[in-house]
């Protein structure tokens, strides 16, 4: 049998392969949060920090009664099983409790440019390369999909959500399809800290389309207020 030491280190082990493939082990986005729920209650009562479990749980409510899949399907529909982004929200969890280490906090110069992210963004198309570009590596990173980024003054992360759609194209003389993966995605929205979800949520172009439709700027102009043909 294990003793508590041995487990919190296995657990303390684990946790970051889970954080950033969090896909191998759960199915979709409602089950990650369950499973990292169960997690983080285990850990904080091997620790004796019932307070801290407490809070959280409370603070996590603020996601809805689906929990925090909750407004991503809410905003973009269910084309994604949304396993990253939940998993991204339990890395800043577990990295504000002390069971994450991340491989870079941004210091004041560092995290100075994320504070005109509304701006830089501006309804335009933005890929992964260009965050990675501009802002230098993530704090953490999850998958290929969601790019972290921690302050060093504890205040908030600001994620960087990609979502790269497989383009399928039918083989001549095969008869069958090949998929081809999008090695560059594009960048569908970015979340800063806020109080509530959309409040934080910054759409690029193309996440104006995921969400809207082509027919976005109509009933929902954003920062352009007109056709981005215009």
């Amino acid at each position: 049998m294990r003793t508590a030491d041995e487990m919190r280190e296995r657990w303390l082990r684990e946790l970051p392969l889970i954080l950033r493939r969090p896909g191998m082990y759960a199915t979709d986005g409602q089950n990650v949060d369950v499973f990292l729920s169960m997690r983080m209650r285990d850990m904080c009562f091997l620790d004796d920090r019932d307070a801290d479990d407490t809070g959280i749980r409370t603070a996590m409510l603020s996601y809805g009664k689906l929990g925090v899949v909750g407004p991503f399907q809410a905003v973009f529909g269910e084309r994604s099983p949304y396993t990253d982004e939940v998993a991204s929200v339990w890395a800043e969890v577990f990295h504000r409790l002390g069971y994450l280490a991340v491989d870079r906090l941004l210091g004041p110069a560092e995290r100075a440019p994320l504070t005109g992210l509304r701006d830089w963004i501006a309804d335009r198309d933005v890929r992964r390369g260009e965050v990675l570009d501009t802002f230098g590596p993530p704090s953490f990173e999850i998958g290929r999909n969601i790019l972290c980024y921690a302050p060093d003054d504890g205040s908030g992360w600001t994620f960087f959500d990609c979502f790269g759609e497989p383009a399928q194209r039918y083989r001549p003389g095969k008869g069958d399809y090949t998929c081809e993966r999008d090695e560059d995605p594009l960048v569908r929205d970015a979340r800063v800290p806020a109080e509530g979800f959309e409040d934080g949520l910054i759409l690029t172009l193309y996440g104006r389309v995921l969400r809207w439709g082509p027919g976005w700027w109509i009933d929902h102009p954003g920062d352009t207020a007109r056709s981005p043909e215009t």
